[in-house]
């Protein structure tokens, strides 16, 4: 369009109304296609948007690209599902301005609420409005339609109306954008202005918008009685995880304990600056208290990172003296070093450590090798907690416990120049003299080990840097289902992440969604958790069942040809806190198993864990071969459970009651159908798994 030159109000969606829905069966076989995921037949797919629940069906709006396979000509894509597990995809509901070749206007994420009350007005003989809130992204300066004047590439926010219970939608232009900047003092804010998440709050019958001001990890709580006009109420923010900028924020009410006590929830992506161990995307939660106007977050669910508050410190590697003058034995290349600062020329910055200077053998590049070993010490406390990045071969670059001589806890990195909280459970060693050793033998890609703040305590260190919502590196952008009763709060997420988003290896379409997944809010550890399992009818789609028992398995159990489209159930007793090693299962392998994805529990850590370094196909991306891990600690009768999720190309994982998931792709071979059961460190009891195939859900 010219500048000055209105617009006329276009129901976008109307334009594809002669295009046949799609539910493709014909071509929903491609490659890594999901099964049982939501995907689009084809093109560009990223955040939810605009979830709503009304007369039976659920509708899911979506960041999409009609022109391609990458982001970009952001539009809003539109499914609908009465299960959550069949969907139906159908006509774009609003399609970026100007597409293809002059794009005006983009529609970012955003809410759906359904204006039951007609408080905006649209609503026509007797037709209840549904009001879209979004944000409008101007790649150009223009003056609008409602004579609003937008600089080049602001970010504001507008709405649109359907009459037609969402399937085609009218867009505001007498009056977009209803909220044009972001208020004083944030003006020059106006490029990172985004994301707005819409509800009716009934207790002073008015509407909430939360908005992000991204860069500043700030969210604005703005309140309108007729969804047009809006006021700023608050602002909350920065805290917790701030690696990345804060996008797509929501809170919403749940019932602790299915109590009537209520508690509230804000809900945050981050980007990057994820959880520990992944490199890109993830999604926070804070707990705490809304009134209509105010978050306010609970004491016990904001976290700095810093480690337990009994820490008695052993080493934090601070000061310029070497490592053999603080009392280390070196050998090879550590002889005469001393520790390193946070950044190390030729190798990008190390986050996650504290102070000012932390071990990073990092000194040659990965050429690097040789051990430090620690002054003897006497074990007095329960745990002995320290901060770790850096290669994960544990035979290779290690941080390790030696008692006699002989190694009885040893830890690695996660393939992240992040470091995170591990811990070992040193209770069956107390009195005994050890020693910690730090060993480089690696000269290779991720031949280096980061360490900081050894220390012992009587709790254990976790990497509460955040609540985060999914351990995993493919979660992100979670939304939820308005229209829901507030206890059936259930949430879909994007399921990739954006430092490879654009490169995974499908086609005609690129990126899926999470399972959808109902929230609770339960005590655990004496504060208020998120628990989270899948929702849906998609256990319909199950057939057969093998059972497997064993009382002990030690090593490798072949389970033969089990698929790879599964719901799997594991679970385990734990094991002695003097036992170490790993148990789990290898999912969508080859027969060779020369390509494998594990799932796994990991005794001395008490974390569950994905590691798709042997996936299939990782070459897209130098991060994409890690393992991820979640803390997990037993069920009071000593049982650890695992519920895994497995699609063509991704794994779910849900932890226990919910209280810790995993979600991550793969993109395993077509022969990728075999599966086992692995045991190391010694024998795993009581041992019941149960493996069911699961249909197409596009058939």
């Amino acid at each position: 369009m010219k500048l000055g030159i209105p617009l006329t109000l276009v129901p976008f969606g109307m334009f594809a109304s002669r295009l046949a829905a799609a539910r493709p069966s014909e071509t929903y076989t491609e490659m890594y296609r999901p099964q049982f995921h939501f995907s689009p037949a084809k093109n560009w797919m990223n955040d939810p948007n605009g979830l709503v629940y009304d007369d039976g069906v659920y509708h899911l709006y979506f960041q999409y690209n009609p022109g391609g396979t990458t982001w970009g000509a952001m539009s809003w894509g539109h499914a609908t599902s009465s299960d959550l597990t069949h969907w139906t995809e159908h006509p774009m509901a609003l399609r970026a301005r100007g597409f293809p070749d002059n794009i005006t206007e983009m529609f970012f994420s955003g809410t759906v609420v359904i204006d039951e009350h007609n408080t905006s007005g649209f609503g026509r003989k007797g037709k209840v409005p549904w009001i879209a809130m979004y944000t409008s992204y101007y790649p150009t300066e223009q003056l609008l339609p409602s004579g609003k004047h937008v600089r080049k590439d602001q970010q504001a926010q507008s709405i649109a109306y359907s009459l037609d219970k969402g399937m085609t939608w009218t867009t505001y232009d007498a009056a977009n954008p209803v909220i044009p900047e972001p208020p004083a003092p944030y003006q020059d804010q106006y490029l990172e202005f985004r994301d707005p998440s819409v509800f009716w709050y009934a207790e002073a019958q008015r509407w909430i918008a939360v908005i992000s001001l991204a860069k500043l990890h700030k969210i604005l709580i703005y309140t309108s009685s007729d969804l047009k006009h809006w006021d700023l109420a608050s602002e909350f923010g920065p805290a917790n995880a701030v690696g990345g900028v804060w996008e797509c924020p929501s809170i919403f009410p749940l019932s602790l304990d299915g109590s009537e006590t209520e508690k509230w929830v804000l809900m945050l992506g981050l980007n990057p600056g994820g959880p520990p161990g992944t490199v890109g995307s993830g999604t926070q939660y804070i707990v705490g208290d809304f009134n209509g106007t105010t978050f306010t977050a609970d004491a016990d669910s904001i976290h700095d990172g810093s480690g337990p508050e009994d820490s008695v410190i052993f080493e934090d590697f601070e000061g310029e003296e070497t490592f053999d003058a603080r009392g280390w034995t070196s050998t090879g290349d550590f002889t005469g070093v001393s520790p390193a600062t946070g950044t190390l020329a030729g190798q990008n910055p190390v986050t996650g450590f504290l102070g000012e200077q932390l071990l990073n053998t990092f000194l040659n590049g990965d050429a690097t090798t040789g051990t430090l070993t620690s002054p003897a010490f006497e074990i007095s406390h329960k745990y002995v907690n320290f901060l770790v990045g850096g290669g994960s071969n544990t035979n290779e670059t290690a941080i390790q416990l030696k008692i006699d001589g002989q190694i009885v806890h040893k830890s690695a990195g996660s393939n992240s120049e992040n470091l995170s909280w591990q811990s070992w459970d040193v209770t069956a060693f107390q009195g005994n003299r050890a020693v910690i050793e730090i060993l480089d033998n690696a000269t290779g890609s991720w031949g280096h080990i980061n360490v900081d703040q050894i220390s012992f305590s009587n709790t254990k260190a976790t990497n509460q840097v955040a609540n985060w919502l999914d351990w995993g590196p493919d979660f992100y952008a979670a939304l939820g289902f308005n229209g829901l009763p507030r206890d059936q709060r259930t949430i879909i997420a994007w399921m990739n992440n954006w430092k490879y988003g654009g490169l995974i290896p499908t086609n005609p379409w690129r990126s899926a969604m999470t399972i959808p997944r109902r929230l609770a809010l339960k005590t655990i550890d004496g504060k208020a958790a998120l628990v989270q399992e899948p929702a849906g009818k998609w256990k319909a789609l199950t057939h057969g069942g093998r059972v497997f028992t064993f009382r002990s398995l030690e090593g490798v159990r072949d389970l033969g040809r089990i698929g790879n489209a599964l719901q799997i159930e594991l679970t385990f007793s734990n094991r002695p806190s003097s036992m170490t090693g790993v148990f789990g299962i290898a999912v969508v392998a080859t027969k060779d198993y020369s390509s494998e994805t594990r799932v796994g529990y990991d005794f001395s850590t008490r974390e569950v864990f994905v590691d798709r370094t042997r996936s299939g196909d990782v070459s897209f991306d130098n991060m994409f071969a890690s393992v991820y891990r979640a803390p997990l600690s037993p069920a009071a009768d000593g049982t650890v459970s695992l519920r895994i999720l497995v699609d063509w190309s991704s794994v779910e994982v849900f932890g226990g009651d919910g209280e810790s998931t995993i979600a991550s792709q793969i993109f395993p071979s077509r022969d990728a159908v075999y599966g086992r059961l692995f045991s190391t460190g010694g024998d795993t009891s009581d041992v019941k798994l149960l493996v069911r195939e699961v249909d197409s859900a596009w058939r």
